[in-house]
């Protein structure tokens, strides 16, 4: 993962060179990621919601780095911008650096003034520094996310396009995919259960460090993964974000041995102290 992030950054730096990240960008239309973003203004401010109002316009940004532009109109405050990320990354702008407010995963400070402070008569237009800001690592899912319903999640990704995060990993629910594919190769929920970690160790069993570990996983919780990652989706895209989901990491169930007895399949070896039965 560190070296995936090191590519997208040096990608990001010499994107001239580098033509097929052109084809990373929103196709949620500008209309339903101003609706989303509307939302997202009114958890926000809440009762003040009404005196900002949301413009999503991609051509503020023809090179497709984000961009943000907030004008005073008749004692509110417009926030046009190239995504829907870009009118929240305009509105926590406006908020801390005009209104002295501040959010954070702990809790918030919103006193905002009852006279919304004048912004410069031009208005304030601001581009992002790089069209990708990626955000979380593999393991941050088993140190806090896990324990995420949507309720956390949604103040999760408010936090995320306040910021202007764009390029989230979104590792959510992936072993129910992996169980429809192993289970239809022939495998058992119980070779599911010595194969997957538990919930706080999934993400050194996704990484192949062990397996098992902190289990046996049930049925209910691969089903309320994966629905939850579907809300987790549809809401980054709806913001304008590009999720980076996972791939295939190379290890797979030891079952697999058994109903391929002939494959080439390599045995790591203890990790960490655990014991054989819980490494690959």
């Amino acid at each position: 993962m560190k070296l995936l992030l090191l590519v997208l950054i040096s990608s990001a730096m010499a994107a001239k060179e580098f033509h097929t990240l052109d084809v990373l960008y929103s196709r949620v239309p500008a209309d339903a990621q101003q609706r989303t973003v509307t939302a997202l203004i009114q958890r926000v401010v809440g009762s003040r919601a009404s005196q900002f109002k949301a413009i999503v316009n991609p051509a503020l940004a023809p090179n497709r780095i984000d961009t943000f532009h907030l004008v005073n109109e008749n004692g509110t405050v417009t926030i046009g911008g190239s995504t829907g990320v870009a009118v929240a990354m305009g509105l926590y702008y406006y908020l801390t650096n005009y209104c002295n407010c501040q959010i954070t995963w702990a809790g918030q400070q919103l006193d905002i003034p009852k006279e919304l402070p004048k912004l410069p008569k031009a208005g304030v237009t601001v581009s992002a520094n790089d069209r990708f800001r990626y955000y979380q690592n593999v393991c941050t899912v088993s140190y806090s996310f896990v324990w995420y319903k949507w309720e956390d999640w949604e103040k999760q990704l408010d936090w995320m396009a306040l910021h202007g995060l764009n390029l989230p990993l979104a590792f959510t629910g992936q072993e129910a995919i992996y169980q429809r594919v192993y289970m239809k190769m022939g495998m058992t929920m119980k070779d599911m259960q010595t194969h997957f970690g538990g919930p706080a160790f999934q993400a050194w069993s996704r990484m192949g460090n062990m397996r098992g570990w902190g289990g046996p996983i049930t049925q209910t919780w691969l089903n309320d993964q994966l629905i939850l990652q579907h809300k987790i989706l549809d809401r980054m895209r709806a913001l304008g974000m590009i999720p980076v989901l996972p791939g295939f990491a190379g290890h797979v169930p030891e079952a697999l041995s058994r109903i391929h007895p002939k494959a080439n399949i390599s045995q790591l070896g203890d990790w960490a102290g655990f014991s054989k039965k819980f490494c690959w």
